[in-house]
């Protein structure tokens, strides 16, 4: 996914407007923006072996359990977590 992609020029039009614009509306917070653009942006590794792939993600802050796999549609790997704050 490049830096050119859909997603990063909403998120960075979301980032750019969220200054001059009325709170009144439920628009995301900087934090989450910033949040949602890391996780859009984690790189991942993919092994190919003869009858499987592996794929390999750093996902600072979470541990294996806060992380869902899941298969869509028999062809889409989702892979998510959340980060909590306190």
């Amino acid at each position: 996914m490049g830096m050119d992609s859909p997603l990063f020029s909403t998120l960075q039009h979301m980032m750019d407007t969220s200054e001059d614009t009325d709170k009144s509306y439920n628009a995301p917070t900087r934090t989450f923006v910033r949040d949602a653009k890391a996780m859009a942006a984690t790189p991942a590794d993919v092994k190919e072996y003869p009858s499987s792939y592996v794929f390999l993600i750093d996902m600072p802050g979470l541990k294996s359990g806060d992380i869902k796999v899941q298969v869509e549609d028999d062809n889409v790997l989702t892979i998510s977590g959340e980060r909590k704050r306190d």
